[in-house]
């Protein structure tokens, strides 16, 4: 285990080269692997202004690993028998009444934890300026049944943050229990997780970090974080903060409910507190297609069989036009993992149920590419001993993103100036 802790301690220049191309100031990394001392590595700062450095206790955003606490309290509940995940939303949650008539008669539980409805994405419309959440939760069921079919009904992935919103709110009509308090209850206590919540953190929990938006320069700029969670909106589909500790915590959980429960052929342990996992972990519809290998979307979980390309639920794809590195050449491994973006944060999570592994990495800043992606990847080779004459040139490959990303910037301040109506105020 000490040699293995040497190698990824050699990794600390190139993570921070990393984090300086993208503009991310701060940045936690942990790797676990059972029943070994967890690894952490803190890079650069949680404030920039005051100098304080990042700790493996610092709360960041975590964004969109909130979906795995999410399919989590689901599987609670469907061991519980509350219900199945062929449950339609309309018998589990009466509330819901879509107007398509597709997405009414026959969205199930594990259609929505899938990303495979077809149903209408709207992000755009629902999250604002100055860390404002535009839709008040008490308008979201209104909402999401207002949402017509964008492409065939479970033909193809379409992530969709309303989808983990409606299954935050089934959870909450099943359980009787709001969805913060559920997963206090079953998950985050049960795991010793205190210094995890689904809004924003209270300042008594500090060391929180400061959230940052990179300019052009790279240049960390302080934001205000959206507030995910605060009023309805936001804490089932990204809605999460955590510490790297407990983290470590959470996906530790997940390996060793995952060995257990696929070794003995059951959804439940007596050693762990998850149950669902051979489900919840299972692929449910492709990604990333045509592929030589299995990339498919799970329940708040992306899986990629090695060598394969990552970073999918990221912004990196975007970024590279001819496509992603092929991560992981050598040995055959799968990756279960996930990521999160908002303004303001970036992170990945990733398990390796074969080696018992996972990693774990926290960012600060919405940066010119995807750090947390990046660094994760580079981790990950680490651990499945990828030879060095096969590994990839992440900070090539960042470059390479980086650049892409500001040939857009011209042309949205352009577009920016011409819809200017002078003498107006912005809209909150």
């Amino acid at each position: 285990m000490a040699e293995l802790h040497a190698r990824l301690a050699r990794l600390g220049p190139t993570i921070e080269r990393l984090m300086s191309i993208g503009g991310t100031p701060g940045l936690a990394l942990g790797v676990v692997c059972l029943d070994k001392p967890v690894y952490y590595a803190n890079y650069g700062f949680r404030d920039v202004d005051k100098q304080l450095p990042v700790t493996q206790d610092t709360i960041f955003p975590v964004c969109s690993l909130a979906k795995a606490v999410t399919s989590a309290a689901m599987g609670l509940l469907v061991d519980g028998k509350k219900a199945t995940w062929d449950s339609p939303i309309r018998d589990v949650l009466p509330a819901f009444q879509s107007t398509s008539p597709m997405l009414q008669e026959n969205t199930t539980l594990g259609d929505i934890l899938s990303h495979r409805t077809g149903m209408g994405w709207a992000d755009n419309l629902i999250l604002g300026t100055d860390g404002n959440v535009l839709l008040p939760g008490n308008d979201l069921i209104k909402f999401v049944n207002q949402q017509s079919l964008q492409c065939p009904f479970r033909a193809q992935f379409g992530y969709n943050n309303l989808h983990y919103e409606l299954a935050g709110r089934v959870i909450e009509h099943l359980s009787g229990q709001s969805y913060a308090d559920f997963v206090q209850d079953r998950l985050f206590k049960p795991l010793g997780m205190d210094r995890t919540v689904v809004s924003t953190p209270s300042a008594d929990l500090n060391p929180i970090t400061i959230n940052y938006n990179a300019l052009d320069d790279a240049t960390p700029a302080p934001i205000k974080f959206l507030g995910m969670g605060d009023n309805g909106y936001g804490a089932p589909s990204g809605g999460l903060r955590s510490t790297v500790e407990d983290l470590a915590k959470f996906y530790g959980a997940f390996l060793q409910g995952i060995h257990s429960q696929f070794e003995n052929g059951g959804s439940s342990s007596g050693t762990s507190i998850l149950k669902q996992l051979p489900q919840i972990t299972s692929a449910k519809i492709a990604i990333d297609q045509p592929s030589k290998h299995e990339s498919a979307y799970a329940f708040g979980w992306a899986r990629v069989q090695l060598p394969g390309r990552m970073g999918q639920i990221g912004l990196n794809p975007g970024l590279l036009p001819d496509g992603m590195p092929l991560v992981g050449k050598g040995t055959s491994q799968l990756v279960i993992y996930h990521q999160g973006s908002l303004p303001g944060s970036l992170a990945l999570a990733a398990l390796l149920p074969d080696l018992d592994s996972a990693v774990i990495v926290l960012t600060n800043s919405l940066a010119l590419n995807d750090v947390a992606d990046w660094v994760g990847q580079l981790v990950i080779e680490e651990l499945i001993n990828v030879t060095s004459d096969l590994k990839n040139d992440f900070i090539s490959l960042a470059e390479k993103a980086v650049a892409k990303n500001l040939e857009w910037y011209p042309s949205v301040v352009e577009d920016l100036k011409k819809g200017q109506k002078s003498g107006t105020q912005p809209k909150p």
